[in-house]
């Protein structure tokens, strides 16, 4: 069995992005956000989006099955808030279920981690367990949560861990 380890679902349903469009400028102009009930993605959308793209290249590559998460350019960690995260990241790894659902023999889940700038790692751990529990293997974790705007530590700073670690006061003053 070949397995490409490393593949983005990259040609996702056009109203995945009409929902985020709308979800970041609701965020920009502080007005209410789109509705999760508004995103409307058929089984034959999602199956046309991956037939020419993803499957094509297993077929062409000879790979038997790829390790599949959401479009990391697209996770945009450092849009909104928590919610918004949250939101965003359920919504992505509920997309990559329902391709894995469709191809079960082609595609294994890896998640995208619901974080944000200046936020614990231990606040992603519910959602991490949920897509554990729909069968994924492993999970997408962003080192730089800010999005490059460099506004929060990132996950290497000490002051990062200290939701799961026991590190004193005094190591995290700036």
């Amino acid at each position: 069995m070949i397995i490409d380890c490393h593949g983005h679902y990259t040609t996702e349903p056009k109203d995945l992005h009409r929902f985020r469009k709308e979800q970041t400028e609701a965020v920009k102009n502080k007005s209410p956000m789109p509705s999760k009930a508004s995103l409307k993605m058929s089984d034959d959308e999602i199956r046309e989006s991956v037939e020419g793209a993803q499957l094509k290249l297993q077929r062409e590559r000879g790979t038997d099955v790829t390790i599949f998460s959401p479009r990391a350019s697209g996770m945009g960690h450092h849009i909104g808030d928590e919610s918004v995260s949250l939101e965003w990241s359920q919504i992505c790894n509920d997309l990559i279920a329902r391709v894995i659902s469709l191809y079960p023999n082609n595609f294994i889940g890896v998640c995208q981690l619901p974080q944000s700038p200046g936020v614990p790692p231990k606040n992603s751990v519910g959602e991490l367990e949920r897509c554990v529990k729909m069968g994924f293997v492993g999970c997408n974790l962003n080192p730089d949560p800010s999005g490059g705007y460099f506004n929060a530590p990132p996950l290497t700073d000490k002051c990062g861990y200290r939701s799961t670690r026991r590190w004193s006061s005094s190591t995290c003053r700036r």
